[in-house]
């Protein structure tokens, strides 16, 4: 299977779709937080206060709130591990697991293309 264009993509010309599908995609993933709970979910992470600590800067409010959104989105999956005390862990959804690539291909991208703001002596790294 070849590389999709962007002219590929661009199907409302033909009255296909209601909009653009990489405008959906980054209304998703371009939430902030949103791809770090993403990377730490990739890196294994299932449990609300290792995001927490994992994730500088996010508070616990705005942490629920994101984990709910990839939930209804149909990225996350929630299951209560424990009853008392109540404990509940995250885990990928196939669908989360495809959009592992996509990011892997952004990360590529600025490492390759913007390494003065991915890395620190700012020179370019493919993987």
């Amino acid at each position: 299977m070849g590389a999709i264009t962007i002219e590929e993509l661009h199907l409302e010309n033909e009255g296909l779709t209601k909009t653009c599908p990489i405008e959906v995609t980054f209304k998703i993933l371009g939430k902030r937080w949103t791809v770090q709970i993403l990377r730490e979910m990739f890196r294994g992470v299932t449990q609300f206060s290792r995001f927490h600590e994992n994730i500088k800067g996010i508070n616990p409010r705005m942490l629920s709130l994101r984990l709910r959104e990839l939930q209804r989105s149909g990225m996350v999956k929630r299951r209560i591990v424990s009853e008392y005390p109540l404990r509940a862990e995250y885990e990928l959804t196939e669908l989360g697991r495809h959009v592992e690539k996509v990011l892997v291909e952004a990360a590529i991208y600025s490492m390759r293309y913007i390494p003065k703001v991915v890395f620190r002596d700012g020179k370019p790294r493919t993987p």
